[in-house]
């Protein structure tokens, strides 16, 4: 049975959650640095005359890193599942929604690599002047198509041939075969970075965000400032 094609990941998720994966193992490390140290000073100090209030503190703080070091395994091992969870939805979309998804992940992704582009540059906050700097950052070429293309390669491709060499036993057959399928998609989409930018910017996810923003009304736009009244002036 496929997945919700709405359940596709994008590549914030995925971003996020190696992250917090990658602090969780640096937390472990540290934590498991830290108790070999105690554990060596226990056994420096332990029996011997005088020292207990010292051995009691370096148990103390013994105890403190192995649960500090639990807690990291545990946060890293959930990180790990909600990252293999998203893959797995990736795999099991059905090929026909996959591909539409895909393109959605890909203006969506787009866009956020415009901002960082422009941003450099300054570009004003409102929503409507940064939905028309988008437009035309996207439209100006200037290689922006292929520098886009090269960075959304090596976001998915990696990620979902990875998660196939994972799930490459007999049992998860049908999700190491989806994701396959999903990074030679990803490989075909970005074959061509010149075609690639005008795709993105027919599909609907772009086309209802430029909408939306173009449309949005803040409200120092539509404030109007009050006139005074002529007739309640010429009353007083």
């Amino acid at each position: 049975m496929g997945a919700d094609a709405d359940d596709f990941p994008t590549v914030a998720m995925l971003d996020w959650v190696d992250a917090r994966e990658n602090y969780a193992v640096a937390l472990r490390d540290a934590a498991e640095e830290d108790l070999a140290d105690l554990e060596h000073g226990l056994a420096v100090f332990a029996g011997r005359a005088g020292e207990e209030a010292l051995v009691s503190e370096l148990r103390r703080q013994a105890a403190w890193c192995a649960a500090m070091r639990a807690e990291a395994d545990a946060l890293a091992a959930a990180a790990r599942r909600l990252r293999d969870g998203w893959l797995r939805h990736a795999a099991m979309v059905e090929d026909d929604a996959a591909e539409d998804a895909l393109v959605a992940r890909a203006a969506e992704a787009f866009l956020e690599f415009l901002a960082r582009e422009m941003d450099g540059g300054g570009v004003p906050e409102a929503d409507v002047a940064r939905a028309d700097a988008s437009h035309a950052a996207a439209t100006a070429r200037h290689g922006v198509g292929a520098r886009f293309a090269a960075e959304f390669v090596g976001q998915l491709v990696d990620r979902f041939r990875r998660g196939a060499e994972t799930d490459a036993g007999q049992q998860e057959k049908a999700v190491a075969d989806g994701l396959r399928r999903r990074a030679a998609e990803v490989d075909m989409l970005c074959a061509d970075p010149e075609s690639l930018v005008p795709r993105l910017q027919a599909s609907g996810w772009w086309m209802f965000w430029m909408q939306m923003n173009r449309h949005a009304a803040t409200p120092a736009a539509t404030a109007t400032t009050p006139t005074p009244d002529a007739d309640a002036d010429a009353s007083y």
